[in-house]
């Protein structure tokens, strides 16, 4: 049996702060790269593994053109952790793995990247 992998990256606009991060403590925002990708072995009714425009817009209707920090996943008040470039791709990384779960053929998210400048990204993953 054979297996798929979808890879799709979009842009999406967010601002943050860092605290312990020196001036990046203070509010600024970032035109994120968020690629991700989901692999399985089936396809659904519409041959698709995963609809890319669907998972793109659950993550762009909540976090696009917002301040993460105001969001409880990434308030430590509110038991959430700080939106480290790390965090935020393991947030989104999360979000994309139930949306997969909902799934009748069950793909699977792989990893996650979030590119916060064209010099530095991190990489989520399970």
């Amino acid at each position: 049996m054979g297996k798929y992998t979808l890879v799709k990256h979009f842009w999406m606009s967010c601002a943050h702060s860092v605290k312990g991060a020196g001036k990046c403590e203070r509010v600024h925002g970032h035109n994120y790269k968020v690629t991700f990708c989901v692999e399985g072995t089936e396809l659904d009714s519409s041959q698709m593994l995963i609809d890319f425009r669907e998972v793109k817009h659950a993550i762009e209707k909540r976090y696009d053109h917002h301040l993460l920090n105001d969001f409880p996943e990434f308030d430590p008040e509110q038991g959430g952790a700080i939106p480290s470039t790390e965090k935020v791709a393991e947030v989104f990384f999360n979000h994309i793995k139930t949306l997969c779960e909902s799934k009748t053929n069950r793909p699977q998210v792989k990893w996650v990247e979030v590119e916060e400048t064209n010099e530095a990204y991190a990489r989520y993953e399970e």
